[in-house]
């Protein structure tokens, strides 16, 4: 089955990535992407769900199955043409996007495409509680689909490190949290270990997708504040006072992937080590602890502190954000 993913407007490249590798987790094998048309992108997934993929995402709005795309000019023609089922009401929504060629009535549009869709099955509109919706997208070309699930933004934001018990200043946002986490391509059920466990984000974002979470951290606060977090929204996590070299000495465990936001600048007092120094004892256990192709899925505020070239690791993708005005951090994906 085709899927319909709608990104959000931020990071576009990094939220494509993550839907594709999330997509690809559940089906088991890459999925090919069909359609890159931002803020659209269409997957060939045939045995995902929309409304799964839309529960594990957290830089998108939306995802539609029954996928199909054509040129603007026939939009309400492909919105038309979805198979809604045996629903007993409808509706048919249009998100235009600054690329679409100018006068397109996103309104008109929902109306025409309505239209086809009642005289087709003769199922009633309904505006306010529909039984099922009709997605249509217009970018460079248009993109229609049949609505499976939504991504709970709001969520999202309630997770954010300012509304936890237990906080820092400097946490990475839930939404890029999970991303990053849905980028390591860990099979179900697996285990994700955050060697600088901090306030507790990411282990909250692997435990909310179904892994196995396990936190380490130098500095017992930290675990205690994790673990003060992660009891706050009723979930659990393997929890460890150690440091990034000795993490993987703590448990009789072994991850599947390890995903991280590594302290930096003054916070790095606390282990003991400059920032090189801290990243390069996580280089090297992360080098022994992850199985052949395992990922490292880390943040760094500068390429420059990315591994050697020389070393067992192999860059699979790297994407900017900006936290705020003076601070861009890097989101890399490294292959062991």
């Amino acid at each position: 089955m085709a899927l319909l993913v709608e990104l959000s407007g931020e990071q576009l490249e990094l939220a494509s990535q993550e839907a594709w590798a999330a997509a690809s987790t559940l089906s088991g094998g890459e999925v090919e992407v069909l359609f890159v048309d931002h803020p659209a992108l269409v997957l060939d997934a045939p045995e995902v769900q929309g409304r799964d993929l839309a529960l594990r995402l957290g830089l998108a709005h939306h995802v539609s199955d029954q996928a199909i795309t054509g040129p603007l000019e026939v939009a309400a023609e492909l919105a038309g043409s979805i198979d809604i089922g045996d629903a007993g009401s409808f509706r048919v929504r249009v998100r235009k996007t600054t690329s679409s060629i100018e006068g397109n009535d996103t309104k008109l549009l929902e109306a025409n495409a309505g239209t086809i869709i009642q005289e087709r099955t003769g199922v009633r509109v309904d505006l306010e509680g529909p039984d099922v919706e009709v997605r249509v997208m217009l970018a460079q070309r248009a993109h229609s689909g049949l609505l499976g699930g939504s991504v709970d933004r709001k969520a999202f934001e309630a997770r954010a490190v300012r509304h936890r018990p237990f906080s820092q200043p400097v946490s990475i946002h839930p939404k890029f949290a999970r991303a990053m986490v849905n980028l390591a391509r860990v099979p179900l059920g697996g285990v994700i270990l955050d060697p600088f466990c901090g306030t507790g984000g990411m282990l909250m974002e692997a435990a909310m997708l179904g892994y196995l979470p396990w936190g380490t951290d130098y500095d017992p606060r930290m675990v205690e504040g994790s673990l003060e977090n992660l009891s706050s929204m009723g979930l659990e996590a393997r929890l460890d006072v150690a440091d990034v070299a000795d993490a993987i000495d703590a448990r009789d465990l072994r991850p599947d992937a390890i995903v991280t936001d590594p302290p930096y600048g003054r916070s790095t007092s606390v282990h003991g080590s400059d920032p090189e120094g801290v990243l390069e004892k996580m280089y090297s256990m992360a080098a022994d602890a992850l199985p052949k192709r395992g990922r490292l899925v880390v943040c760094l505020p500068s390429k420059k502190m990315l591994p050697s070239e020389r070393g067992p690791f192999k860059l699979e993708s790297i994407d900017s954000i900006r936290v705020h005005r003076s601070l861009t951090r890097h989101i890399c994906v490294l292959i062991n």
